[in-house]
């Protein structure tokens, strides 16, 4: 065990700092993955005075994260034996690219991998290992789903949108990770890199080489970019991000199940391609119907005012006001607007007992004391009853390169 954690850490650190390729990979990916948080930092000015968190952090715990979660997963890849051809990962960054320009959430393991398995199975070139590339996505795909659940209370901002003919919140979901994966592959020389614990090894996925003169077991690393971009409109953030998580499971899982029973049984290849592609379009497509035609849960109310968010260190935060609560008077004056808000607490008041319905139905007394100096400001985000500047939520659920081009040659501008 010591000794395949030793050899995956070494071809980790090889690829990224020795290989050069790869370096420009990564870096590229930054750069990149730093573009399209531009527009997601414009918002959270918009809505907080300032980012949630520098760009300097956002890339740290990018890399961070994805370096120990890309650990993890490759004890899982090389302790099943997943083998991989260096052609094939040529062609799922050709591919990956591709997508990237076409729409930003295809771009994504499975899609990839499930284009490239189709091409193969339909034009019988590149000769690639299926039931390893399906079980490299499935592992990818549950390492994903897992950096969803621990990553759930952050990677969202607050928006107005036009739902169903009136204003409502809804949270915009974005989080990238940059997974280096480490696997089994063919080289036409012996790795410098000691593989004697392979003999302990079931091999699952391993079969010979099918690239003449490539006869010597080696181990490879490719960065895998893992993109998860949501919006939710009918639950809080936090748990659509645990369903999304729990369907992600769901799917890397089956996927696992399918990849094993594809190595003694061909025509199982066929239906896990299959899966690959249209098993994770139909998450996508599942939660874009569930989010238009449920009910908003941060609509606006006849009667109080709506909390869309609590900013943190707030007064808000410490009174345990959530997302979702209305606020129905404070100090006994009904609060109908933020402008009721700011009149209720405009002489600083020490102590204030607000009367609150909670996103739950139930009905609370919040008291809340602030000696000496008081207080003047609750710290949230309100849904308002009319609003100048509302989205489409097509503006969020489809970030196109190639769009943005043809939009700026045209000079449209999709915001409305």
């Amino acid at each position: 065990m010591l000794q395949m954690a030793g050899a995956i850490a070494a071809e980790m650190l090889e690829a990224i700092f020795a290989n050069f390729f790869i370096f420009f990979i990564y870096i590229l990916i930054i750069l990149y993955i730093k573009a399209q948080y531009q527009k997601y930092f414009e918002l959270q000015i918009a809505v907080y005075g300032k980012p949630e968190r520098s760009i300097t952090e956002v890339a740290e715990h990018i890399i961070l994260s994805g370096l120990i979660a890309g650990f993890a997963a490759s004890f899982l890849t090389v302790a099943a034996g997943v083998t991989i051809e260096i052609d094939a990962l040529k062609y799922l960054l050709y591919i990956m690219c591709l997508l990237m320009i076409i729409d930003l959430r295809l771009v994504c393991i499975s899609y990839a991998a499930g284009i490239l398995a189709a091409i193969s199975i339909i034009f019988g070139r590149p000769q690639i290992n299926i039931p390893s590339l399906l079980c490299l996505v499935a592992i990818l795909q549950l390492t994903e789903s897992f950096l969803m659940r621990i990553n759930k209370k952050s990677g969202y901002v607050p928006v107005f949108i036009k739902h169903k003919d009136e204003i409502a919140g809804a949270f915009l979901i974005r989080r990238f990770w940059m997974v280096p994966i480490v696997f089994f592959t063919y080289l036409l020389q012996a790795s410098i890199i000691s593989l004697d614990f392979v003999e302990g090894l079931p091999m699952f996925f391993g079969t010979p080489s099918i690239q003449g003169g490539a006869m010597a077991l080696g181990m490879d690393c490719f960065i895998a970019v893992l993109c998860h971009t949501d919006i939710t409109i009918t639950k809080h953030p936090e748990k659509k991000s645990i369903e999304t998580s729990r369907m992600r499971f769901g799917y890397s899982i089956v996927l696992l199940m399918i990849a094993f029973a594809s190595i003694d049984i061909r025509w199982m290849e066929y239906i896990g391609v299959a899966f690959c592609l249209l098993g994770h379009e139909g998450i996508y497509f599942y939660s874009r119907y569930s989010e238009r035609t449920g009910a908003p849960i941060y609509s606006a109310v006849r009667r109080g005012l709506r909390i869309m968010d609590v900013l943190p260190g707030s007064h808000a935060q410490q009174m345990g006001l959530e997302r979702g609560d209305i606020i129905m008077s404070i100090n006994k004056n009904d609060i109908q607007t933020d402008e009721g808000v700011r009149e209720a607490l405009r002489d600083f008041p020490c102590y204030t007992w607000i009367r609150v319905l909670g996103w739950d139905g139930k009905e609370r007394t919040v008291e809340y004391r602030c000696y000496p100096a008081g207080y003047n400001s609750l710290g949230i985000i309100s849904v308002p009853r009319e609003k100048e500047v509302t989205y489409k939520t097509e503006y969020f659920e489809r970030i196109s390169i190639l769009q943005n081009i043809v939009n700026r040659f045209r000079g449209v501008d999709k915001m409305i």
